[in-house]
């Protein structure tokens, strides 16, 4: 009872975290009026660390429990528009909704059990996702360009390479995979890259 308890404190502290900060960034975007696109990206990159430490400060369970529920809760907030800092960019995307399903995803091909995953599959996988594509949006944002502009995914290979490399991997291999996984950013559709590219990661990095 007591191991439980604490479990459900630690989570409830980690949601109650990752929901201040949003909130903040909502606030602060109304208040001055800072681009959806930025504060999308520093959401992304937010959230990919929150999920970080969640993987690997909560039982595996209870990280199944709190990403099905951010998925619930960034649904309902697209179809209500309750978070302007995240949905109210121009272009159609469902990048916000599929980086939870992307998060599950990538755990259940990560996972040597039903309650038990393997972190040399997911944390590579989530790196990239966090930080190779937040890489790649802002160099498209910051020099006006198509959102997939071959300088985005130039940049997104480089970082994609880098995040391998410092995992170990050989640079044949960290090169190889992150010239694939470029592809599939390439030619995601919609935000799908947040369930594409980090579920690519995996399956590489796990039977390759």
């Amino acid at each position: 009872m007591d191991e439980f308890l604490g479990t459900l404190i630690l989570a409830s502290t980690l949601s109650a975290l990752f929901i201040s900060g949003v909130v903040g960034l909502e606030v602060a975007r109304r208040r001055f009026g800072y681009s959806p696109e930025i504060t999308r990206r520093v959401v992304h990159i937010f959230s990919g660390l929150c999920t970080l430490v969640d993987y690997l400060l909560l039982p595996q369970i209870w990280f199944i429990i709190l990403i099905s529920v951010s998925l619930v809760g960034i649904a309902a907030s697209q179809r209500f528009g309750w978070l302007t800092s995240v949905h109210s960019v121009r272009r159609r995307t469902y990048g916000e909704v599929f980086l939870p399903i992307g998060t599950l995803a990538t755990y259940c091909t990560s996972a040597l059990n039903l309650t038990e995953s393997d972190w040399k599959y997911f944390v590579p996988a989530l790196m990239i996702m966090t930080f190779a594509d937040s890489a790649s949006g802002i160099t498209s944002d910051v020099l006006k360009l198509h959102r997939k502009s071959w300088r985005g995914s130039l940049v997104f290979a480089l970082v994609s390479s880098f995040i391998l490399l410092s995992f170990g991997l050989g640079v044949i291999k960290a090169l190889a995979f992150a010239i694939v996984l470029t592809a599939v950013e390439r030619f995601s559709k919609l935000g799908s890259d947040n369930l594409t590219v980090p579920l690519t990661g995996s399956l590489l990095l796990r039977f390759f």
